[in-house]
């Protein structure tokens, strides 16, 4: 693994370029990030280009021993092409317009800003992609980042035509979306809102819609200038920095992957749980390079905070290395004298000295020694964004949670406290690839005939007993509790939504267990009882065989420790 940071040329001459870049080799660092915020000094003036001090930079970076990752500058759009195009500027969700010098203040669904994007990556790769400090690509830069949504009248009627080519017609988007309830059925495209967090009474159907239209909207503005690359003759990886999963989930990440060379992420989680899911999920079961594009070097308000612990940088690059990362870049290598981020942390300070961070850099990797960690696509957990989407735009019974933090915290964490070579993919490449999978609250289940050749080819499959309870729209299935499992499992009962921090306990060999937000009571006898509360009580979990595989439902949602040990019962 190459580690380095992201650099800005743009900012500085070549003397300053030199005496950075000096330190920089001095500290270990080999590799820069570059261009994803230069678009002004490329092109200050419509029509007017000024490349040179590009080729000049990266002369230097080669002859310094440096390989760039070179980016497309479409994240900060210059202000003369507001002018241009009015309709260019984003709109909040309060329907303000966002002003020039905000991050993300442009809208993703303009046509003209998208070829313009598109012929100016060509225009750079024309000028640098063959000289041999390149290595790689990055499209913009953290896309919808900080949780941007534009909601313009462009993006609405780009929103219009996506459901259009995705339900065809109005009656079956009605027929889809259930839309008679509250007298929802549209009659014309146009009348199809936006939906907005201010008003939380909007169909569910419609909000996961929404999340499911960001998604590609995103990824045909990623793919004009990926593809516009790519048929210009580029030979090096394209790809794009995601956001952490912590901070936004605005894509579906599986759908994106078959347009990445490369899998991009500015990864700034430290909690070891968080971290490990995003690291194992970005991996996924293709074995693409990984790039660590962005973690922090100092924290993101200022460079010496006091106290603090340096060691986190030795776990981190550790974590990135143990994840088969081919590169962990640092952002950045010299704080900036100005901007809404002229307090976060880097390599160097503002002056260009050295100081304890990157003393304590050059040490971290000094030290790092850890390869790449087996992945076995043996047992697979299934991360669905689209799970997660749904869980975020409809009413919660019981006590509110979330996906991915459940999968996050509780289930991943488990798995790899008992198997460290757990891998993480999509639903089909899962039941597919994998011998033991595990898909927990699935509730929007797609394809279960997939689930049923997988468990009759002889798999193990370990779910939740909310699983296949709503459709693809995010509508709740009018079926009994446990129907929507595959075929031959269902089990009479009734389904108890818990009150918020209420736990139904329990134990299993002697060992705690602690239900959480649902609990499903069988309405049969069902063997030993494991969980109870009153006059109630029940198993913690139900298994049937479906031809020759183990079909596991756990009865309710258990944390990191009782799923360990559930587990480690179930699956010796």
């Amino acid at each position: 693994m190459r580690t380095g940071a992201s650099y800005y040329p743009d900012l500085g001459s070549r003397p300053k370029w030199e005496a950075d870049l000096a330190v920089a080799r001095e500290t270990g660092l080999s590799v820069l990030r570059c261009g994803e915020f230069c678009w002004s000094r490329l092109s200050p003036r419509p029509g007017e280009w000024s490349t040179e001090w590009i080729e000049d930079f990266l002369d230097t970076a080669y002859r310094m021993d440096f390989s760039v990752i070179w980016c497309t500058p479409s994240a900060t759009p210059p202000p003369y092409l507001f002018d241009r195009w009015p309709d260019l500027t984003a709109v909040d969700e309060n329907n303000r317009p966002v002003p020039v010098g905000v991050r993300r203040n442009y809208c993703p669904s303009h046509e003209g800003y998208r070829d313009l994007c598109a012929t100016t990556a060509v225009r750079l790769a024309s000028l640098i992609d063959t000289h041999p400090a390149v290595v790689g690509w990055q499209i913009d830069n953290e896309l919808a980042g900080d949780g941007f949504t534009c909601w313009c009248p462009g993006c609405r009627s780009q929103f219009q035509r996506w459901l259009e080519a995705r339900y065809g017609t109005l009656d079956a988007l009605a027929v889809a979306w259930q839309s008679d309830v509250w007298s929802q059925r549209y009659s014309d495209w146009s009348q199809i809102p936006i939906p907005h967090r201010a008003f939380p009474a909007h169909a569910p159907a419609l909000k996961l819609a929404w999340r499911r239209f960001r998604s590609d909207n995103w990824l045909g503005f990623y793919r004009a200038q990926a593809d516009a690359l790519r048929t210009a003759g580029t030979a090096k990886p394209v790809t794009t920095n995601f956001f952490n999963l912590s901070w936004d989930t605005p894509f579906d990440r599986w759908s994106f992957r078959p347009h990445l060379d490369a899998i991009g992420i500015s990864h700034y989680i430290e909690d070891e749980a968080g971290s490990a899911l995003e690291l194992a999920l970005l991996r996924g079961l293709d074995e693409k390079p990984l790039w660590v594009l962005e973690q922090k070097a100092g924290q993101q308000n200022a460079q010496n905070l006091y106290p603090e612990d340096l060691k986190r940088l030795g776990t981190h690059l550790k974590r990135c290395a143990e994840a088969g990362a081919e590169y962990a870049l640092y952002w950045h290598l010299r704080q900036h004298p100005a901007g809404c981020e002229m307090e976060h942390g880097a390599v160097l300070r503002h002056d260009g000295r050295p100081t304890r961070m990157a003393t304590a850099i050059r040490d971290a990797i000094a030290r790092l020694d850890a390869p790449a960690a087996a992945v076995s696509t043996r047992r697979i957990l299934v991360f669905d964004f689209g799970q997660h989407w749904a869980q975020e735009t409809r009413p919660q019974p019981g006590a509110a949670w979330s996906y991915r933090e459940t999968l996050e915290q509780d289930w991943f964490a488990a798995l790899r406290d008992l198997w460290p070579d757990v891998a993480v993919g999509p639903y089909d490449e899962a039941l597919t690839r994998g011998e033991i999978v595990f898909a927990p609250h699935f509730q929007m289940a797609d394809r279960i005939e997939l689930a049923e050749d997988f468990l009759r080819r002889g798999g193990t499959l370990v779910t939740t007993a909310d699983f296949g309870r709503l459709d693809l729209e995010n509508n709740v299935r009018p079926i009994a509790p446990l129907e929507g499992l595959p075929e031959g499992a269902a089990t009479p009962g009734e389904m108890l939504h818990l009150q918020p921090g209420f736990s139904v306990a329990g134990s299993l060999e002697n060992r705690a267990l602690h239900g959480r937000n649902f609990w499903f009571l069988p309405t049969a006898a069902s063997g030993v009882h494991h969980l109870a509360h009153h006059q109630f009580s029940g198993p913690a979990y139900l298994e049937k065989a479906i031809g020759r595989g183990r079909l596991i439902v756990l009865l309710s949602a258990f944390d990191r420790a009782g799923l360990t040990h559930l587990l480690r019962s179930l699956l010796p």
